[in-house]
């Protein structure tokens, strides 16, 4: 007996088998998430990450980066236009090759000093509508707003107060920031001292007709100048239609100054479209193209998406333009901002490109 080994059974065979092969399958999917996991996160954007304060994205200068000794350049292995460095890259152009000129996402500068207070005119002045939705914007977590105090400046706090302080600014934590200052006369801008310690100003001016509307323009631009607190002023415009070519640009160079950074937003009538449902076209305040007419209305709720989100971002900064929706499908804006959103891009990511390189394309 002494020299008998005793060999396994097969069913001990087969449950080291299976063990074996269990093991590997479960080392193999692992592997697999941990590959899925990574690629997902190279290539998610949040909203939180759309903006960055500043650009942090730098890569290594060509001339620092040495070749290992053993490097031998076959110098026709160029081709005929030479170094790649060498070489003049032109982006696609997006009326022909929309795909190809689309680029994956990056995050977008944002402005560095918007926090402090700020303060919201023009707004709460009827019972058909709350007119919450610019707060909200202003207030919202994974944005570039981080304001301590955003004030309501009304012609009426009392009827104000029943508009904005809902069950809903009590879970958005608006309540906390929210405050109201009321207009000396009902219509009336604010003035200097009522601007004292604010840092943005956001007034909204509603047009059409008998509404001298690049009177109101310069009177918000003087005042703006005059309070020293302010660093930004936007202006969104609606119904702008009888602003022609010249008074545009009259009222948007009353806006120039060292001391502030405007932006100056002009829409044609008010419709009630849902946010971000239309594309749209973004030409230039002031100039021939720069106009609006009666019959191109614009969304409310989008106007004030962009006039919040220029604010925020460092290229809405000393820009005044216009926004028309675009009915036509083939029309490159409509291509254009439809591959954004089939992307991936946010709605801060969008608007920045539209505000930077889209105008490009129909501006004059």
């Amino acid at each position: 007996n002494i020299g008998l080994i005793h060999k396994p059974s097969h069913r001990v065979k087969a449950n080291n088998t299976e063990a074996l092969r269990r093991l590997f399958d479960f080392t193999k999917k692992m592997k697999f998430l941990k590959a899925a996991t990574a690629v997902i996160a190279a290539l998610v954007v949040t909203p939180a990450s759309a903006f960055t304060v500043s650009p942090t994205a730098f890569v290594q200068s060509s001339s620092t980066r040495h070749s290992s000794p053993r490097t031998i350049l076959h110098i026709s292995s160029w081709g005929d236009d030479g170094p790649r460095g060498n070489q003049v890259v032109e982006e696609a152009d997006p009326e022909t090759k929309i795909q190809a000129y689309l680029k994956q996402p990056q995050p977008v500068e944002a402005r560095s000093n918007l926090d402090g207070t700020c303060l919201v005119s023009g707004l709460v002045k009827t019972k058909e509508r709350t007119d919450q939705t610019i707060f909200d914007l202003l207030n919202l977590e994974d944005s570039a707003f981080k304001f301590d105090k955003i004030v309501a400046f009304v012609d009426d706090v009392k009827f104000a107060k029943k508009r904005l302080l809902s069950r809903h600014a009590r879970y958005t934590g608006l309540l906390d920031r929210l405050d109201f200052s009321e207009a000396i006369a009902a219509g009336a801008l604010p003035t200097v001292e009522q601007l004292d310690g604010v840092k943005s100003w956001v007034a909204v001016v509603s047009g059409g007709e008998g509404v001298d509307i690049v009177s109101e323009l310069t009177q918000i631009s003087g005042t703006a100048k005059a309070a020293t607190s302010i660093e930004n002023v936007a202006v969104l415009v609606t119904d702008a239609t009888s602003l022609d070519e010249a008074a545009a640009k009259a009222a948007v160079e009353s806006f120039a100054s060292d001391s502030l950074s405007f932006t100056v937003i002009a829409t044609g009538p008010i419709n009630e479209k849902v946010e971000g449902s239309m594309p749209y076209m973004i030409s230039e305040l002031g100039t021939a193209n720069g106009t609006v007419s009666a019959e191109q209305s614009f969304s409310r709720d989008e106007g004030l998406r962009m006039i919040t989100t220029a604010l925020a971002l460092e290229s809405g900064k000393n820009k005044a333009m216009t926004f028309t929706e675009v009915t036509d499908v083939n029309q490159t804006e409509t291509k254009l901002v439809r591959g954004l959103r089939e992307c991936g891009f946010t709605r801060p990511q969008e608007i920045e490109h539209m505000i930077s390189k889209g105008p490009e394309v129909r501006m004059t």
